[in-house]
Order: C-alpha cells, then sequence, then structure tokens
C-alpha cells in the first residue's frame, strides 16, 4: 500500500494543480458585476486545493513506510495490466481524456457529452451471450439517458453557473 500511495499521492498532486490552473483561467465574469467569491472557477479550484493536500498527506506517509522504493519487475507490472478493475481503470481514463482532449471544442459541448456518456454505458454495461432484443433495449436506454444527461448538464452550466461552453 505505500507504493500505491506515493504513486495516487503524486497523480492527485499534479491533476489538481492543473485543475487549479484552469479553474484560475476561468471567466470572472466582471462585466456581469459578478461578486469575486461567486465565479465558477472557485468550487473547482477549492477541490483541488484540498485533494492536493490529501496528496501530500499520501505521498509524506508513503515516504516515511518506504513507498519510495518502487521495485517493479515486469512481470509485476503485466499482474497489474491483467487486473480486471485496472482494466476499467485505464478504459475508464482513456474515454475521460478522449472525451476531454478530442471531442471537447470539436464538437458542441452538448453532443460531445451525449457521446462520451452513450459509449461509457455501453462499454461498462454490455454483456455478453444476452439476446439480440435485450442488446437493443441497452442501447436504447443508453441513448435516452445519454440524451437526458447532455441536455441538464448543459442547462445547468450555461443557465444555471453562466459559465460559457465550448
Amino acid at each position: 500500500m505505500a507504493r500505491a500511495d506515493l504513486i495516487t499521492g503524486i497523480v492527485l498532486i499534479l491533476l489538481n494543480l492543473y485543475v487549479i490552473i484552469e479553474s484560475w483561467r476561468m471567466p470572472r465574469l466582471e462585466h456581469l458585476k459578478v461578486h469575486p467569491l461567486s465565479v465558477p472557477g472557485i468550487v473547482p479550484a477549492f477541490i483541488g486545493t484540498v485533494l492536493i493536500l490529501f496528496g501530500i498527506a499520501l505521498v509524506s506517509r508513503s515516504i516515511k513506510r518506504g513507498g519510495y522504493r518502487l521495485g517493479f519487475t515486469g512481470e509485476q507490472f503485466l499482474q497489474v495490466l491483467k487486473n480486471p478493475g485496472n482494466q476499467r481503470l485505464m478504459l475508464t481514463a482513456f474515454l475521460t481524456i478522449g472525451y476531454a482532449g478530442l471531442l471537447i471544442g470539436t464538437l458542441p459541448y452538448w453532443l460531445a457529452t451525449g457521446l462520451f456518456i452513450f459509449v461509457f454505458i455501453l462499454l461498462f454495461e454490455w454483456k455478453r451471450g444476452i439476446s439480440l432484443s435485450q442488446h437493443k433495449r441497452g442501447i436504447i436506454t443508453a441513448a435516452v439517458i445519454a440524451t437526458l444527461s447532455s441536455a441538464a448538464i448543459t442547462f445547468v452550466f450555461e443557465r444555471l453557473f453562466l459559465v460559457s461552453l465550448p
């Protein structure tokens, strides 16, 4: 666990430094005379700061326990990659990075979000050995959830939080 804490802590610190930087770059809405503590970047920056503190705690605890000695062999690395939980984590990371890095900015926000949710549901809920009608029902359900979620997310951010979406 000491090794896992070290890696997780470092990832938390780096990821949340990025979150804080992007929060700072969000619109401040000065033209609407919005109070500085109600700008859209406040909550992500606050959460990012708290998660950086948790990351620092994980790293320091790991160092005290000797977690800085990673000592991975090739066989151990392959075992980590074969673990179903890690495979789901890697698929989630791949889909999320694809969504944020490829779809957002290329497609309208509502469409990119709907596609992401639709594909995510299909990949994680797909079951082998079920009938064609059950597959069709699953596809329709994923499409309905993706459409409603995308519409709700877009509405909330644009109308309630006054965030201009890409």
